[in-house]
């Protein structure tokens, strides 16, 4: 998993309540917003303020990840899937909301597998990353953030390029080899989700494969 938690200095300055005052869920959670809310929340997201707010919440509650999904179909038997994703309590659903809004509604806003409370953003697909989030990323969070953050996203969109480029140009074994150590070797301090196969066992599978 290649997980960021990238920070900005706008985060301590500008306040959610600030923000959120301007427009109150008073709809159940689990329903879309209303026509008002979602004409509030188009204008929301244009100011700037308010992106470099939604870039400093991703430090706490936001993730860049990889997964490595098996699949014999497959020239390798593996696909990497990347995705971004925030998470959040269902009081504070309006963030996903926003996140959803300002990538064009890309994604989808849904509860957290195992959980009634917890909701979360997510947006899948390559082209969907390249054109909406790493954008995003580059001008409202990594400039703020440490270098090794910065090198987390760096790695992540080398990834990112590289599927990107595959229709074209097929990934060769040894190019995905080194696509799969990357991904391993950005889960920080083996925080978050862990894998179900260690590196190796992965390694394995692609090597098994018969080309």
């Amino acid at each position: 998993m290649i997980y960021s938690k990238l920070t900005t200095p706008f985060k301590s300055r500008l306040s959610c309540r600030f923000f959120h005052s301007q427009l109150v869920l008073r709809s159940n959670v689990r329903k879309n917003l209303n026509i008002n809310q979602q004409e509030r929340l188009n204008k929301l997201v244009l100011d700037e303020n308010y992106k470099f707010w939604l870039g400093g919440f991703i430090e706490g509650e936001g993730s860049l990840v990889i997964s490595i999904v098996k699949n014999d179909k497959l020239k390798f038997k593996l696909a990497l899937q990347p995705e971004f994703n925030v998470v959040q309590h269902e009081n504070g659903i309006l963030v996903l909301y926003a996140f959803q809004t300002l990538f064009e509604d890309k994604g989808s806003v849904h509860q957290k597998s195992g959980s009634d409370k917890v909701w979360v953003y997510s947006i899948k697909g390559t082209e969907n990353l390249i054109k909406y989030v790493l954008p995003f990323f580059n001008k409202y969070v990594a400039l703020y953030s440490s270098k090794y953050k910065t090198d987390i996203l760096q790695n992540f969109t080398h990834v990112l390029n590289r599927l990107a480029e595959n229709k074209e140009k097929p990934i060769s074994k040894e190019e995905m080899v080194e696509l799969i150590k990357l991904v391993y070797g950005f889960n920080p301090d083996g925080k978050g989700k862990q894998r179900k196969r260690t590196l190796q066992e992965t390694l394995d599978i692609v090597n098994s494969a018969i080309l």
